[in-house]
């Protein structure tokens, strides 16, 4: 492919993580906001008045229940730029670039970045599945009754029949991840999972088992400062940043095993951050079902075909692994709000980098890569983020 320009660097100088709590009814959707949003200024060492813009990420629930502009009247803003990401069919970590731009433009200097959802608490467990059940196209697709599981389950059996890959491999993120989750003093688990323990769990969307899948959790929010020069004690570097979209509905994928646009998006971070993959210290996928973070492994790179299965299950994605995954926990084993899921992998990749992960902090790390995809692997972003 092309050889990309550098683009001028950008930094997550401030960070914020609202933790609402397992079954805990969320906040409303504005205090959520506004909480993200007082803590992230803090982190960066910065006033309201210091920043002059704002990207918002839309909410899964309510996706135009609010507007940049609302926001900024109810923070007390006064942004020389605005800008506001659509709900649905996004990476998430699209708004960390966007944010980027606007400050490679100069537009802005200082660019709050929020993200909030109250998911279960608004719709409940039955209006969130129905809601995603509409992501599925209304003429071909919906009218099979098909769940979100049921996607990543044709993805599961096609990748266990083209390359042997076993129950008990795709069990294996799920152990992993789950190991790390209970070192985050936020997670929303309990109690360690085996392999044969996820194996006999039970069948949701076969060959998936409910320990394969997601949360659903009440709610949460994230707020990022990004600048266009270091601010705060540890301010993390956006050294790349990569995004494709393939299809939307998933009877048009290409493949369900092979997703040629995931290479080419990671391929773009990578050059753009003028490093390559065996620079890279730890990942953290968005990781829905557990054949995602094997399909990424494989695509990304990291693995050939059909060997991510064992490249897991051996210990190589542990925190003392060759490429530690998901230290947080990700959606399996930490929370799932909501559109903000792949912005809590970039909290957790600032907080590794800043070395303040405690019992989940992976030794000497330098480069971390932050994914987010849209749908089922439709549209995927990827960020790389290196400590300053």
């Amino acid at each position: 492919m092309p050889q990309q320009e550098q683009v001028d660097p950008a930094y997550i100088s401030g960070v914020s993580q609202v933790i609402v709590g397992r079954g805990v009814a969320a906040p409303p959707y504005m205090t959520l906001l506004a909480d993200a949003a007082r803590g992230a200024v803090a982190d960066a060492g910065l006033e309201a008045a210091d920043i002059d813009g704002l990207v918002l990420s839309s909410s899964i629930p309510q996706p135009f229940a609010t507007n940049p502009a609302e926001l900024v009247e109810y923070l007390g803003l006064r942004p020389s730029y605005a800008s506001m990401a659509p709900y649905g069919g996004r990476p998430g970590t699209d708004v960390i670039n966007i944010a980027r731009s606007a400050i490679a433009a100069g537009q802005a200097s200082n660019v709050l970045v929020l993200s909030a959802d109250n998911f279960a608490t608004t719709l409940g467990l039955e209006g969130a599945i129905e809601l995603y059940m509409t992501s599925f196209d209304k003429t071909y697709e919906r009218p099979f009754g098909p769940l979100i599981p049921s996607a990543f389950a044709m993805m599961a059996a096609r990748h266990m029949h083209d390359y042997g890959t076993t129950m008990e491999q795709l069990a294996a993120p799920a152990v992993t991840i789950r190991r790390h989750g209970l070192l985050n003093p936020h997670t929303e688990v309990r109690g360690e999972l085996t392999v044969s323990t996820v194996v006999d769990d039970v069948v949701v969307s076969s060959p998936l088992t409910r320990s394969m899948l997601a949360l659903i959790s009440t709610g949460g929010a994230q707020g990022f400062v990004v600048t266009g020069r270091p601010r705060g004690e540890r301010p993390v570097v956006v050294k790349g940043y990569g995004e494709t979209a393939a299809f939307f509905s998933l009877t048009q994928a290409p493949s369900l095993v092979r997703f040629e646009h995931i290479t080419t998006a990671a391929e773009r971070a990578v050059t753009q951050a003028g490093v390559t993959l065996d620079d890279v210290d730890f990942v953290e996928f968005y990781d829905p079902a557990t054949i995602v973070p094997l399909i990424l492994l494989e695509d990304i790179g990291f693995c050939a075909k059909g060997e991510a299965g064992a490249f897991v299950a051996d210990g190589m994605a542990d925190l003392g692994g060759k490429l530690p995954m998901n230290t947080h926990g990700g959606t399996l084993a930490f929370r799932h709000p909501g559109m903000g899921a792949a912005l809590d992998s970039v909290v957790e990749a600032v907080v590794q980098l800043r070395g303040q992960a405690g019992e989940r902090q992976v030794a000497g790390a330098e480069i971390g890569l932050v994914h987010g995809q849209g749908s089922w692997l439709a549209n995927n972003g990827f960020l790389i983020l290196g400590r300053a």
